[in-house]
Formats: C-alpha cells, structure tokens, sequence
C-alpha cells in the first residue's frame, strides 16, 4: 500500500492538521464564550435544529422569554436588553456551530478516506479514540451548562474544569497522531536519562491547567487581583483560617472567599515550580544531548512558560470587577501552546520509535560488536 512505503497521503495530512486548528478554535471560542458569560444563553440542547439561529423578531422574542426563565437572568443580568442578549447569544451559537462543523470536517474526511484505503488498522483504531474524546467533551459541555440553569447562576467550576480538561486532552491525543502520520521516523531519544524530570514536567503541567480551569469557573482571580502578593498578603488570611477548611466551602465556593482564594494560590506556587521544572529539565538536555531539534523545542517550551506567567499577571491584576476578555483567552491560548510543545517533547522521547535505514545499520553494528 502506498502509506506503507511513502507514509499517508498529503490529503490525510491536511485533513487532521485542520481538525487540529478546529480543535484550537473551539477551546479559545470556548474561553471567549466563558468569558462574556455568554454559555448560559442557549438554555436548550438541539444536535440537529440548534443549528439555525433565530431569523426573525419573534424567534428571538421566544429565545430571550427562555433566557429569563434562568437563575442567571434572575440574579445577575435582570437588566439586560435584547441587544446585549444577542450578543451573549451569538457566542454560544457559534461555540455549538464550531463544534458542528468541526463533526462534519472529520467525518466526511473520515468517509472519503476510509473509502479509498488512506485509512489503515492503526490509524482507523487512533481516529476511534479521537471521536470518543470529542464525544466526552461535547456531553460534558451540556452537563456544564446545565449545572448553570437550576440555581447558581454561573456553570458549576469543578464541571467547567473537566470539560476543558478534555477539550485539551482531545487536542493533546489529535496532536499525537497527527504526529504519527506527518513525522512517523522523527528520530528522537527513548530511554533516556531526563526521562523522570519530563514526567515531572508532565505531571505539574497537567496540575496547573486543572488549577486553572477551576480558578477560571470560579472567577478566583476577582477578590486577589493583585501580585506577587494576594491583597497584601503572601498566603489570603482566609486560608489560614482552620474552620474555612471544610468541605462546604469548596462546594459552594460562592459564598466564601476560600476556594478562590486556595485555587488562586495554588496556581501561582504551581507556575512557579513549572518553570523551575522546565528550566532543569532544558537544562538535562541541554547537558545530554547534541541535537538542534530539542533545543529549538527546549528553548520555545521555555518561551512560552515565560510569556504566560506574565499573560497570567497581567489578566490577574486587571481582573477588577470582571476578567478582561482578550488577556484572558491570550492566557488560555498560549495554555495550549505550551501543550502542543511538551506533546512534541513526548513525542521525541517516545519509546519503540521506528529507527531509519542508517540507525538500523548502526544497531545491527552494535549488536554484533556485543555478540564478539
């Protein structure tokens, strides 16, 4: 078969590189969507006639009367106008109508090329755990926003949290396999001695974008928005409270300073000690490998780290009454910059790489000089 001597068709290639930007484009849709607390203003879950958005007067008169029966109407935007509710109707519309789009995108793409044999075992079993992913990610973002339309007038954080979560795994894992398809003999280093600091750095960043996720739902950044201390405090007095620490105030984080202000500080500690990881971890490399590829990696890695403390501070210490929308989908979206870059740092660190018609020479070498 062709992609066995040549790899897989451009077509292919093409085809899950755009998937890749679609992926993006939602996740940073998604934080604009969050941000201009527009999630709320489709309170009905349609697949098929959600896609057409009101046409005319009446049909927007009947979605702003459902509006108005939400705890979000009620409690926070009473005052809005039907302006403003087009607005904030518009963003989740065009979330849900990116998240359609990107379903048809794959599979029509993944008809034609299942149809023409592009498609082989592994591939077709990689691309099943694609759509497994999207699937989750989908159900859970109408689980999130229903968490908003019973009593609390924002979506559930801890919900809010997972639903990213999995948005960036789908991304991660579609990044891997396009991976797979585009460089399948990149030659990288498995087995080697940084391995144990890269899954540190794997761990930690996994942690902070957790943090992350449930500082953004929880709006943590509003009562602290200060730095390097938290309202002239290194550690909020509230955490030093011994009968804050219950497991009501984690629940109903908006009754109490608590919560957003220990996710607040344990994202900043937690970016801290990323970027010392980071920094050991280039600097291992940079002391055991020989290799311009790692190092351009190594040094965009810590670039990144860099520029998004300091998209972080600067969304933080603007947060005053509301999170400024444009820093903070800058923060989300070199978030997922910098997981791009620690998947491909994966990814040449990958175990059972196929070796190149040169280093198959020179193991084959190896294993008879160890033979005699």
């Amino acid at each position: 078969m062709e992609k066995s001597l040549r790899g897989y068709p451009r077509s292919v290639k093409i085809w899950l590189l755009v998937g890749l930007v679609m992926v993006v484009g939602q996740i940073v849709i998604g934080g604009i969507t969050r941000l201009t607390e527009s999630g709320l203003s489709i309170t009905e879950w349609e697949v098929l006639s959600g896609a057409i958005p009101p046409l005319n007067a009446a049909d927007w008169q009947v979605e702003f009367e459902k509006y108005q029966q939400s705890p979000q109407y009620a409690k926070i935007f009473a005052d809005i106008t039907l302006a403003d509710f087009k607005f904030i109707y518009f963003w989740e519309w065009f979330h849900r109508q990116w998240a359609r789009t990107m379903g048809l995108v794959f599979a029509v793409g993944f008809v034609i090329f299942w149809r023409r044999g592009y498609l082989d075992g592994p591939l077709m079993r990689r691309l099943g755990v694609v759509v497994l992913l999207a699937a989750l990610a989908a159900s859970f973002g109408w689980i999130m926003v229903a968490s908003g339309l019973i009593d609390r007038p924002w979506v559930n954080a801890y919900k809010l949290t997972l639903h990213l979560a999995l948005g960036i795994t789908l991304f991660a894992y579609l990044l891997w396999v396009t991976l797979k398809v585009i460089q399948p003999r990149t030659a990288g280093f498995p087995h080697s001695p940084v391995d144990k600091v890269r899954w540190g750095l794997n761990f930690v960043l996994a942690l902070q974008l957790l943090l992350g996720g449930v500082m953004s739902g929880a709006r943590a950044a509003l009562p602290y928005p200060t730095w390097p201390d938290m309202n002239g405090d290194f550690v909020a007095p509230v955490l030093k409270d011994a009968s804050a620490w219950t497991v009501e105030n984690l629940v109903q984080y908006e009754a109490s300073l608590f919560q957003p202000a220990l996710f607040q500080f344990l994202h900043r500690m937690t970016a801290y000690a990323l970027i010392l990881i980071a920094l050991y971890f280039v600097y291992r490399c940079y002391k055991t490998f020989q290799n311009t590829r790692l190092r351009v990696t190594n040094t965009l890695l810590i670039t990144l780290l860099i520029t998004q403390a300091i998209l972080g501070i600067l969304t933080l210490v603007n947060s005053v009454g509301q999170v400024p929308v444009g820093l903070g989908v800058a923060h989300q979206f070199t978030a997922i910059a910098v997981v791009a870059t620690v998947v491909y740092l994966n990814y040449l660190f990958r175990p059972g790489r196929p070796l190149r018609p040169v280093e198959k020479v020179v193991e084959n070498n190896r294993k008879k000089s160890l033979a005699v």
